[in-house]
């Protein structure tokens, strides 16, 4: 059995769907928490809560169905379990021992390029 946390699965109750897949209906009044495919999901087990995904229901489905481009669906999950990750941090809900932040300017990472919203 996957691990649960309650405080996760509530977490994306209300909040914008981070799949945002060619299906997204954009309504964050559905949106839930996405169980991605890993290694513990299997027939009757759900993948650990921290290997979700805040979807909305039409992306739920989708994700459920195998009903995607399997040319972008990997990417799709990458970037959406980054971009939940990201909220459970700013949410306070994920925390890492010691964590400092990075000085903008010792960053050796190009500047990122203004994401295109579908």
């Amino acid at each position: 059995m996957g691990v649960v946390s309650q405080k996760l699965r509530q977490s994306a109750k209300g909040q914008d769907c981070t799949m945002r897949t060619a299906y997204c209906n954009y309504d964050p009044a559905t949106t839930v928490l996405a169980h991605l495919p890993s290694p513990v999901k299997g027939m009757g087990t759900k993948s650990d809560d921290w290997h979700a995904v805040f979807a909305c229901s039409a992306c739920h489905d989708a994700l459920d169905q195998h009903n995607y481009d399997p040319r972008d669906i990997d990417r799709d999950m990458l970037l959406a379990l980054q971009r939940t990750q990201r909220k459970w941090f700013d949410m306070g809900l994920m925390a890492f021992p010691e964590f400092t932040p990075r000085p903008k300017s010792a960053s050796k990472i190009m500047p990122r390029r203004p994401m295109v919203q579908p």
